[in-house]
């Protein structure tokens, strides 16, 4: 193992971290995390070592270094989360950081949200709903108080968001407070009501009974598979 680079070295790459976050990243939406997160000792010391693989052992050096209490293994993989490029290396444990792209996961996200339906398509869709929001009912151009006032202005939500985006049946309007609320974590049925989840984010915010009920029923119906 290396020996650890100083602060003034990590702090010179966190610099050029930002620097080329703000020129080739944020537009694509990959997250900066904030200068007191330990994420931001990951990405400065992937990018100081960037011309080979960084094993999390030394990234946990770094940080615990700076953040005493911090926890000894640190799940450097989750930076995938917020879009940056993290390349597994060949030795177990290790990581490697292309910092000039978003991760693949993050760009095939992107080119399934752009898969819109055209206007025209869209607009049968809002008359098959009555120009209606398919989730709460708001009508679209009149005043809504959740929007100050504003009218409302109905937006492509996908019935079941794994399923294509440009797939008619699969899209419904919804009012822009509904499609920001429910995101990409539930499947609707054709009249636009919540019939189950699509990703595990419900589950994670539901209180401890209902996680504890959730697992009893997938323990029952999953077995120990």
């Amino acid at each position: 193992m290396k020996d650890l680079p100083s602060q003034e070295e990590l702090d010179a790459a966190w610099e050029e971290v930002k620097r080329i976050h703000r020129i080739h990243l944020a537009r694509h939406g990959v997250k900066l995390p904030r200068a007191n997160a330990c994420k931001r000792v990951w990405l400065s010391m992937l990018y100081h070592f960037r011309d080979r693989e960084v094993h999390k052992d030394e990234i946990s050096d770094a940080v615990r270094r700076e953040f005493p209490d911090a926890a000894r293994d640190q799940q450097v993989r989750h930076l995938k989360r917020d879009g940056w490029n993290i390349e597994t290396g060949k030795e177990p444990g290790s990581h490697r950081l292309d910092p000039y792209t978003a991760s693949p996961t993050l760009q095939i996200d992107q080119a399934r949200r752009r898969a819109v339906l055209h206007d025209e398509d869209f607009n049968e869709r809002k008359i098959a709903f009555g120009f209606r929001c398919a989730t709460c009912g708001a009508s679209e151009g009149e005043p809504d108080p959740r929007y100050g006032g504003d009218k409302v202005e109905l937006q492509q939500g996908h019935r079941d968001p794994h399923k294509p985006s440009d797939d008619h049946e699969n899209i419904i309007p919804q009012c822009a407070n509904c499609n920001r609320a429910y995101k990409d974590h539930f499947v609707f049925d054709e009249k636009g009501r919540v019939r189950a989840v699509a990703s595990v984010d419900p589950v994670k915010r539901a209180s401890k009974p209902v996680r504890r009920k959730i697992f009893e029923f997938l323990k029952n119906e999953l077995g120990d598979r």
